[in-house]
């Protein structure tokens, strides 16, 4: 289990907001992220984000490949 974050921002090329795991070498800045939870991987990350409102969370392909789309 992992606490994850999504990107507030949606600087990337596919204009998503990406969900990291707390050890991401990606992680956005604390200004720039909001806290999701605790979770056992990135694709129940992903889908409490879109709960949230994001409608365009995506899974970081770094952290959570396994939610990734791209």
């Amino acid at each position: 289990m992992k606490h994850y974050y999504i990107n507030d921002n949606t600087t990337n090329p596919n204009g998503n907001n990406e969900v990291h795991s707390e050890d991401c070498r990606y992680l956005p800045s604390l200004i720039n992220r909001t806290y999701l939870g605790y979770f056992s991987n990135g694709k129940d990350a992903v889908s409490a984000a879109k709960a949230k409102g994001y409608s365009k969370a995506d899974g970081c392909i770094h952290c959570c490949p396994e939610a990734h789309k791209g």
